[in-house]
């Protein structure tokens, strides 16, 4: 019985790792800039 419980939890587990990946690859997609970007001045000769 011990050996049907350990492929159950096996197989489950292998099952819900690559939607876990999956799901947190989906959610660093998105990324929300909240500042604008400054442009840099050109810098002269002296400067």
């Amino acid at each position: 019985m011990n050996i049907y419980l350990f492929w159950i939890l096996f197989l489950a587990l292998l099952s819900i790792v690559p939607f876990m990946i999956i799901k947190g690859r989906k959610d660093d997609a998105p990324k929300n800039q909240t500042s604008p970007k400054v442009k840099a001045k050109k810098k002269g000769w002296f400067n």
